[in-house]
């Protein structure tokens, strides 16, 4: 019986890997939060994010500022911007 749930379940964790192991920016609610959730462990306020050139752009405060922070498909922020 193990095996008969072991299999589906590898199939699905092989596919979600896929899909983010192919570098594509989606703006998902799992997307969202799990920006969200790493902005904010960084000290941000995240007010809204979206997609710009392929990558995810969120609207943050930081110690009053305000920002433009970059991330890629991996959730890895690669670029950050006083507003």
């Amino acid at each position: 019986m193990l095996k008969t749930i072991a299999t589906p379940l590898a199939v699905v964790l092989m596919l979600s890997g896929a899909a983010h192991a192919s570098g594509r920016v989606e703006l998902t609610d799992q997307n969202t939060n799990q920006i969200r959730t790493l902005l904010t462990e960084q000290g941000y306020e995240v007010a809204k994010i979206k997609i710009e050139d392929g990558m995810y752009e969120a609207y943050a405060k930081k110690e009053g500022q305000r920002y433009e922070v970059f991330l890629n498909a991996d959730f890895e922020v690669v670029k950050t911007k006083e507003d």
